[in-house]
């Protein structure tokens, strides 16, 4: 399976920029693009008239569209009007947004294959989404991941919470150690330290340290 055709929805030209840059560097070429959901749509539409379809949609949820007149609000309804006129369109969600119900029901209610959050790591996750599509397989980026378990999630105890903000502030873990060695907190030495903050990257299934903060950020556990 590989992708013959792909559109890209996203208002923000910064954001379209470094989506196209990500699927040229991965050999994809025939890129359609739109500001605007209603034109997304019948660029789209079109494609499947013409016999020419994309075979799949990268869209943003959130458009700020300066249009009065305008059909589709967001990438939501834009999904669902596709899927309504080609529902085999492979469709990747990349936005912001990091809603648990946002992302649950764009799967069960409207059958996307992927979902990655942009930010931190985000275009890496988007390449990621699309190579896992292209074996047959959904896709979730960790914090989205991250947030449709999120009723799993166990609260972090106060030493966890204590390593994750100290670690946000850029302590390294033998600065972390002593910290910890002053405060009197324990397990303080720099292997448990090291163990506690691997087995908390296990769990949120982060790249490294930097990636954990970011994740449990979004999800507001510091």
């Amino acid at each position: 399976m590989n992708f013959n055709k792909i559109f890209v929805s996203e208002d923000i030209d910064s954001n379209n920029l470094g989506v196209t840059t990500t699927l040229h560097q991965m050999g994809y070429t025939n890129i359609g693009h739109s500001q605007y959901c209603d034109d997304a749509f019948l660029k789209l539409k079109k494609a499947i008239i013409v016999d020419e379809p994309f075979d799949l949609l990268i869209t943003d949820l959130s458009f700020v569209n300066p249009r009065n007149s305008k059909k589709l609000q967001n990438g939501q309804d834009l999904i669902k009007a596709i899927k309504e006129i080609y529902p085999t369109i492979k469709v990747i969600v990349f936005s912001v947004e990091d809603d648990h119900h946002t992302i649950k029901s764009l799967f069960s209610d409207q059958n996307i294959d992927a979902y990655v959050c942009k930010g931190l790591n985000g275009l890496k996750e988007l390449k990621n989404s699309i190579e896992a599509l292209l074996e047959n397989k959904t896709y979730t980026c960790p914090i989205a991941t991250a947030v449709l378990q999120q009723q799993n999630i166990l609260a972090l105890d106060s030493y966890e919470e204590q390593l994750l903000l100290l670690l946000a502030k850029g302590y390294k873990q033998n600065e972390i150690s002593s910290y910890l060695k002053e405060k009197g907190i324990t397990p303080n030495s720099v292997r448990s330290i090291e163990t506690n903050i691997s087995k908390l990257k296990d769990y949120f299934n982060a790249a490294n340290t930097t990636h954990l903060v970011y994740i449990v950020s979004s999800l507001g556990l510091i």
